[in-house]
C-alpha cells in the first residue's frame, strides 16, 4: 500500500461540522449517497477527509457499489500502522472469549471492529479475509501479512464481495498462505462437526453468527417434529437431530446444498437415510403449500432465509416477502409450537422485524408472541455509531 500523501492519488471530501464530529467520535464509515458533490466520487479509488476548515479528519476507501466511503484510519502521518493498529486491538478482544476457543470464529467484523470493509474468520488453521472491494486489498500488505501469520496458519485465504458480481456464486480469491484449497474442511461449533468450504464461493456452508441459536435450539427440540426452510447446509437441521428430534425435515431448492448437509449428518455419526430425516428438493412456498393440504403441522420451524432466492418460477425477496412466510408458516405451526426466525439484509433492526413478524400474524389470522430476541454473538460486535452493522436479527416466536 502507498497511503503517503505525497505519492497517492485521491480525491478531497469537505464535511460538515456534524459530519466532522462523527468522524471524530469514530464513525466507520459514510454514506456515499448522503454526501454533498457525490457526482465527484463515481469511482472507486482513495479520499482525504477533511473539515471545512482543511483540517485531516482521516482517510478512506471510496466504494460506489456499496453507497459507502471506508473510513479506513485517522492517522494522517501513519495510516498503516493506524490500520493494522486496529486489526491488533480487534484479535486481542478474541483472545478473551474463552468459551469460544477452538471454534471457528469471526476475528474482524468490519465496523464493529472499526474496520469498515473488512472481516476476517477464522476456521481452524484456516483464515478467510474477506473485503467489500477491490481498493481495500491495497491495504493487504507486508505490514497486514506480518500480523496475520503471528496466528500461525496454515492457509490465508483473500476474498473480495464484489456487489453485483455475475458469476453465480463465484468471487474473486487467492490464497495468500498456503496453497489454494478446493476441497472441505472440518471445524467445530458447541460440540459438533460441520465441513466448511473455504474456498469456491463466497459462503462457505457455516454461518457462525448463529451459533448460540443453534446451541439453545439443540437442547429444546427432543421428540419434536421441526421443519428447517431453507436449510442451506442443515445446520440447524443437524443440531435437531443431534438433540433428538423425532422427525426433521430439511427443505431446500438446491440438491448440492442437500448432499452437504448429508455429509454433515455422516460426519456426527448420524445416518442421512434414517426414517426420520427428510432432505426435501422443493420451493419453500410451494412446499409449505404442500403441507396446508396434507393438513401437517410442526412444533419446531426454523425460517432462515436469504436475502433473496430464485429458483425456478419461485421468486423470493426478504424484504418484500418475509412476512408472508411468517404468516405461511403460523399456519403448520403447532399450537404453543415455536418459529425461530431471521433478518439478514444487514438493514435490519429488531423493530422492523418485530413489525414483519406482527404483520405476517395479521395476515395468517393467527396471534403469535415473540418470546425471544437473540442478541449479537460475542465476535459480532456492533459499532454504537453503526448499529446497521449487525449481521442478523434473530427472534423466536411462539403461536398463541
Amino acid at each position: 500500500m502507498k497511503l503517503r500523501s505525497t505519492e497517492l492519488k485521491f480525491k478531497t471530501l469537505c464535511l460538515s461540522l456534524p459530519l466532522s464530529l462523527r468522524i471524530k467520535e469514530g464513525l466507520p464509515r459514510l454514506i456515499l449517497n448522503r454526501l454533498p458533490n457525490i457526482e465527484e466520487f463515481t469511482e472507486t479509488g482513495w479520499c482525504r477527509i477533511q473539515d471545512r476548515k482543511g483540517a485531516f479528519l482521516s482517510w478512506g476507501v471510496i466504494d460506489p457499489a456499496n453507497n459507502a466511503i471506508h473510513i479506513i484510519s485517522s492517522s494522517e502521518t501513519n495510516p498503516i500502522t493506524d490500520f493494522v493498529a486496529r486489526f491488533e486491538v480487534a484479535f486481542n478482544k478474541r483472545f478473551t472469549l474463552k468459551n469460544l476457543k477452538g471454534q471457528a470464529l469471526r476475528l474482524v467484523n468490519g465496523p464493529g471492529d472499526n474496520l469498515s470493509g473488512f472481516t476476517l474468520d477464522s476456521y481452524g488453521n484456516t483464515l478467510i479475509l474477506s473485503l467489500e472491494c477491490w481498493a481495500l486489498a491495497d491495504l493487504v500488505d507486508y505490514n497486514l501479512h506480518k500480523v496475520l501469520v503471528t496466528l500461525k496458519p496454515e492457509h490465508i485465504i483473500l476474498k473480495i464481495r464484489e456487489k453485483g458480481h455475475k458469476l453465480k456464486g463465484r468471487i474473486p480469491e487467492r490464497a495468500l498462505l498456503g496453497k489454494p484449497m478446493q476441497e472441505k474442511i472440518s471445524v467445530q461449533e458447541s460440540g459438533v462437526s460441520y465441513l466448511v468450504q473455504p474456498m469456491g464461493s463466497l459462503d462457505t456452508g457455516l454461518f457462525f453468527d448463529l451459533r448460540g441459536a443453534r446451541k439453545e435450539f439443540a437442547l429444546n427440540v427432543k421428540d419434536q417434529g421441526v421443519l428447517n426452510l431453507f436449510s442451506y447446509t442443515g445446520a440447524f437441521s443437524l443440531v435437531a437431530a443431534i438433540g433428538g428430534a423425532r422427525l426433521v425435515v430439511s427443505v431446500d431448492t438446491s440438491q448440492e446444498c442437500h448432499k452437504w448437509a448429508r455429509e454433515n449428518f455422516q460426519l456426527n455419526n448420524l445416518d442421512p437415510k434414517a426414517e426420520r430425516f427428510r432432505f426435501i428438493k422443493d420451493n419453500v412456498f410451494h412446499y409449505i403449500e404442500k403441507l396446508m393440504k396434507r393438513s401437517e403441522s410442526y412444533e419446531r420451524i426454523i425460517l432462515d432465509p436469504p436475502v433473496r432466492s430464485i429458483a425456478g418460477t419461485g421468486r423470493f425477496f426478504l424484504k418484500s416477502d418475509l412476512h408472508k412466510l411468517v404468516a405461511s408458516c403460523l399456519k403448520i405451526l403447532s399450537p404453543k409450537g415455536r418459529l425461530f426466525v431471521t433478518d439478514n439484509t444487514l438493514q435490519g433492526t429488531t423493530d422492523k422485524l418485530t413489525q414483519k413478524i406482527n404483520k405476517g400474524s395479521e395476515t395468517a389470522g393467527i396471534p403469535c408472541s415473540i418470546v425471544k430476541i437473540f442478541k449479537p454473538e460475542p465476535d459480532f460486535p456492533v459499532h454504537p455509531l453503526w448499529p446497521k452493522g449487525q449481521g442478523v436479527i434473530a427472534m423466536e416466536v411462539e403461536r398463541t
